[in-house]
């Protein structure tokens, strides 16, 4: 009888968004995330979709670098 909103899990669906990826060689293409993702779980996902690893991608948005949080 729910909204559809909860996982089977009964936990609230994470909110998704289509991010445009554009490579330094001008390449483009889209990735789905969640919007709580981590920079490093972001960067996983990028790098199942080009031919960069994650630990050798900068990842820029509004000019600024997304880094990962230090321990």
């Amino acid at each position: 009888m729910g909204g559809g909103d909860a996982d089977a899990g009964g936990e609230p669906a994470a909110a998704q968004a289509t991010l445009h990826i554009r490579c330094t060689n001008g390449s483009k293409f889209a990735v789905r995330a969640d919007l709580g993702s981590t920079v490093v779980a972001f960067k996983a996902i990028v790098a199942e979709s080009c031919d960069v690893p994650a630990p050798q991608q900068r990842l820029i948005y509004k000019g600024r670098i997304l880094r990962t949080s230090k321990p």
